[in-house]
């Protein structure tokens, strides 16, 4: 998803703003740019490259940054009918949508041991109407610790814009320093994450404060109660990743209980209970696989859908599967 610029302005005239990046690094911006060609066939490769011309992580994850703008364009390919980049190739493509950027960064920090997460939500972006309920997510960014502190970055949106003319999408390349560890009022304004962790508040704006309001002090009025996002945050951390979808699946449900969050809920109990039958041989396992098929069983069914009807059908069949593999675990020698 693409910055709208035109409803920035008029956001920016509703709220007072203040960055903790206010500036680009020249010398960070500079030395990004003169990463040879040889480090970027490889994340690896990349990192060490960067992480030589920084002195402490922040600067790590600033420099990231300056390479990924200056080098990874929006992939309008998308909007233009045709077929987009994956994450899989994105250094080779040098092109990605919200995604992949987020998900570069991501894989960037953890390769330099720096905490960082890909998070998914709702943006007031290219799409973007006023009082429109939003049937999905519609955006990637990240969320980074730096100096003992989460920061937000927007990759995308830091990288440039995309322009419409006589019916085609075109990426232009402008950083804008504004979405590298942004004020989290300023990114609130554009920015709602889909599990409400990530908000990195006590009280949560709620989905629909984000939606009818332009400014943070009037989305807070109708906040959450009161949330605990840091203890939301370590069991997070402490999950694998697999449970990692699950949890984010079950926030971005009871956040917000559209068919987009319900399918993904569904979906993320079915494949933790795929995962347990598919990687496990003991009782307990198989055990824990029929309760959680049976979980997406519930979530599916509100779908009230052929999919979900498709999707239950199929979770049966892993409970059938379950139960036969039971019966020759447990049946006498």
């Amino acid at each position: 998803m693409i910055r709208r610029s035109l409803l920035l302005i008029t956001l920016l005239l509703t709220t007072t703003i203040s960055y903790s990046l206010e500036k680009v690094n020249q010398r960070l911006l500079d030395y990004a740019k003169a990463c040879p060609k040889v480090k970027t066939s490889s994340v690896p490769s990349l990192v060490g490259y960067l992480k030589a011309g920084a002195v402490s992580d922040a600067q790590i994850v600033e420099v990231f940054c300056y390479w990924i703008t200056e080098n990874i364009g929006y992939d309008t390919d998308k909007l233009n009918g045709k077929n987009s980049a994956t994450s899989s190739n994105i250094l080779s493509k040098r092109k990605g949508v919200c995604s992949n950027y987020a998900e570069l960064l991501q894989e960037m920090c953890t390769s330099a041991r720096i905490e960082c997460y890909s998070v998914d939500g709702y943006s007031k972006g290219y799409s973007y109407v006023k009082n429109k309920t939003f049937t999905k997510a519609d955006h990637a960014w990240n969320v980074v610790k730096v100096k003992g502190k989460y920061q937000f970055i927007d990759l995308t949106w830091a990288s440039g814009y995309v322009s419409f003319d006589k019916n085609v999408h075109t990426f232009h390349k402008k950083l804008d320093i504004k979405e590298i560890f942004s004020d989290s009022n300023y990114f609130a304004l554009e920015h709602l994450p889909a599990d409400p962790r990530w908000q990195l508040r006590i009280h949560p704006i709620t989905i629909n404060g984000f939606n009818q309001n332009d400014s943070v002090n009037a989305m807070l009025k109708t906040h959450l109660s009161y949330y605990n996002y840091n203890d939301s945050i370590r069991t997070y951390i402490q999950a694998d990743s697999i449970h990692q979808i699950v949890l984010a699946a079950e926030g971005a449900y009871r956040f917000n209980p559209i068919s987009a969050t319900i399918r993904n809920l569904a979906s993320a109990y079915y494949n933790f209970a795929w995962y347990n039958c598919d990687h496990f041989s003991d009782v307990s396992h198989f055990d824990l696989a029929i309760i959680w098929y049976n979980k997406a069983i519930v979530y599916y069914g509100k779908l009230n859908n052929d999919d979900g009807k498709k999707w239950i059908n199929n979770a049966q069949k892993g409970i059938d599967y379950c139960n036969f593999k039971l019966k020759e675990l447990i049946k006498p020698k």
